[in-house]
Formats: structure tokens, C-alpha cells, sequence
């Protein structure tokens, strides 16, 4: 009966050590590394949007003779959007390692790395890098210098190894590099007219309006056409004065309101 409740004791016992899939060890363990870590501020990985801006795309020419073909524009007056985007990275200044007894980490000269966050340890703050192991850290200090030793990223904490890490050479430093990329939307308002030849004695024209959306993916179009003999047509407030027309092309003069 002794050795049966014995052994019932240590089945509840091995049972309640998993929870949810995890060891009552290791949990106790995370517990543990709590005190000797110290928490990091993760950044946003990826580029981020600095801001946004406006450009203006007018053609209009008034009172001169111009020529559109099928498919192009005959006059338009369009905004777009412009999106400017910024990624914060660093690179090593010189071509560097960070000796150790085990086996030195290269840190190669002008290859963007990005900053993965930071952590706070005595007031002093430490930016963090990836090494070539996973989940092992380089530590920058404000100025861009190494910290004489490494950590590992554990349970989104900080752990700092208890190897000395010796920067070569001694100016090695991270500096600050800062990639920028700009991305135009379509338009977003304004208009635009673009001809479309003939079809049975008929200028066609297609009239875009891009001014009652925001959505940059958005818009809407009209077709019109008009009688061939038309001498001079009038698309939504804008007047065209036909010199010639035919299926290849529209020869026109914009006229001034």
C-alpha cells in the first residue's frame, strides 16, 4: 500500500510539472533569470514613415497647338502623394572583431545592422546588435564603442555572459546610418483627360476624377464622345477648340475660360 501511494504521489507530481505544454522547471528557471537580467526596449523592426507630402502634375497649355495620341493625355491637372520612409541602422566604421577566449566574432566594416532595441543597465544605456549566433548580442555603448562583454536574448530579457569580450581595434565603432525611401501613390485628386481616337465618327474621350476620393487606389472615368464635325468641345468645364481628329491622334488647342 506504501510503495501504490508512493507511486500515485509521483504521477500528480510529474502531471502538475506541465502546464499549457511548459515544465514547472523550466518555468521556475525563467522565474530565476528574471533577477540577473534585465528587461529590453525593443524597436520597430523595418522602416518606418517619417511623413507625408503633396506634388502638383499640371498640362496645361493654353492657346498653343498640341498633340495627343490614343491612350494619352490631352490635358490633366493631378496631386499625388508622396510617402517618405526612414530605416535606422548602424555599421561598423573599421573592419573589427571581438576576441575572446572562445572563438572571435567578426564584425565586418560598412554592413548595415540593425539595432534590435536597448536595455538600461546603472543608468547607462546599451543599444543591441545581433552577433553571428542567434539569440547572442553585441552591446554598443552611447558613444558607439563595444561593451567588454556580450548577452543573450532570453525570454525577452537581457543575460550578460560572464566572458570578456575584447574589441580590435580599439576604434572600432558603430555608427549611425539612415536608409530613406520614397514611395508615390496614384492620384489622389485633380482630374484627367485622356483621348481615345475615333469610333463611328465620334471623338472619344475619357474623363478621370480623382477628386471626391482619398483612396490613392481609387477613382472614377466617364466616357464621352462627340460628333467628328465638332469644331469645339467642352469636357467637364474644359474647353478644346478640334483642329484635327482621327483614330491616330487629337491635334487641339486648350482654350482659357
Amino acid at each position: 500500500m506504501k510503495k501504490c501511494g508512493l507511486l500515485g504521489l509521483l504521477m500528480l507530481l510529474t502531471a502538475c510539472s506541465f502546464v499549457n505544454g511548459k515544465s514547472w522547471w523550466d518555468e521556475r528557471r525563467t522565474f530565476v533569470e528574471s533577477f540577473s537580467t534585465y528587461p529590453i526596449v525593443f524597436y520597430n523592426s523595418g522602416e518606418e514613415l517619417v511623413n507625408e507630402e503633396y506634388v502638383s502634375e499640371k498640362s496645361v497649355k493654353s492657346n498653343e497647338i498640341l498633340t495627343a495620341y490614343v491612350g494619352y493625355s490631352v490635358v490633366s491637372d493631378k496631386i499625388y502623394q508622396i510617402k517618405n520612409y526612414e530605416t535606422n541602422l548602424v555599421k561598423a566604421n573599421v573592419d573589427g572583431f571581438m576576441n575572446s577566449a572562445s572563438v572571435p566574432g567578426k564584425i565586418p566594416a560598412g554592413k548595415p545592422m540593425r539595432v534590435l532595441g536597448a536595455v538600461q543597465i546603472e543608468g547607462v544605456e546599451y543599444r543591441l546588435i545581433p552577433s553571428e549566433l542567434d539569440s547572442f548580442v553585441y552591446m554598443i555603448k552611447p558613444d558607439g564603442s563595444f561593451y567588454d562583454e556580450m548577452g543573450q536574448i532570453r525570454n525577452g530579457r537581457l543575460a550578460i555572459l560572464e566572458a570578456t569580450f575584447v574589441p580590435s581595434p580599439d576604434n572600432l565603432r558603430m555608427e549611425p546610418v539612415k536608409v530613406t525611401r520614397s514611395e508615390q501613390t496614384k492620384p489622389v485628386k485633380g482630374f484627367d483627360i485622356k483621348y481615345q481616337g475615333v469610333n463611328l465618327d465620334r471623338m472619344m474621350f475619357t474623363f478621370y476624377d480623382y477628386s471626391q476620393y482619398q483612396d490613392a487606389d481609387m477613382g472614377e472615368f466617364e466616357d464621352i464622345s462627340f460628333p467628328l464635325a465638332r469644331m469645339t468641345v467642352n469636357i467637364n468645364g474644359v474647353k478644346i477648340k478640334v483642329l484635327n481628329a482621327d483614330k491616330h491622334k487629337l491635334e487641339y488647342v486648350l482654350l482659357e475660360d
